[in-house]
């Protein structure tokens, strides 16, 4: 599994990144810090899954996220923000995400993240 973490802020990429070794799947790991980097990333090696943040110095998590959308609406994305979820969790959504994470929750990512690819996992067979 390929994932894509987007995050301007480098300490947040790596405590992200840590939390994935605790996945049951092997994973391929790419980290840049801003939703234009991420565009072109995707472009390139088409990610299964993106963790985006949403406030960003180039482009935002919510532009972003309806770019890469444009080009493939399958994207899998988690907006991971510290901003309040009830406030951004459905404005997330319509951009394209498919769930909304507060940083201050992202112990529960592993967990998240399997249930979603156990979601897709099933919807394949």
């Amino acid at each position: 599994m390929k994932i894509l973490i987007v995050d301007d802020n480098e300490r947040i990429r790596k405590l992200i990144n840590k939390l994935l070794d605790k996945l049951n799947t092997p994973i391929d790991v790419i980290e840049c810090e801003d939703g234009e980097e991420a565009v072109k990333i995707y472009n390139e090696e088409n990610p299964d899954l993106i963790l985006m943040d949403i406030i960003m110095k180039k482009l935002d998590g919510f532009s972003a996220i309806r770019r890469i959308r444009l080009i493939s609406p399958k994207a899998t994305i988690i907006v991971i923000s510290q901003l309040p979820e009830q406030e951004y969790r459905q404005e997330a959504l319509d951009a394209g995400a498919v769930d909304y994470l507060n940083k201050e929750n992202l112990n529960e990512l592993p967990r998240l993240i399997e249930n979603l690819v156990q979601k897709i996992n099933n919807l394949n067979n």
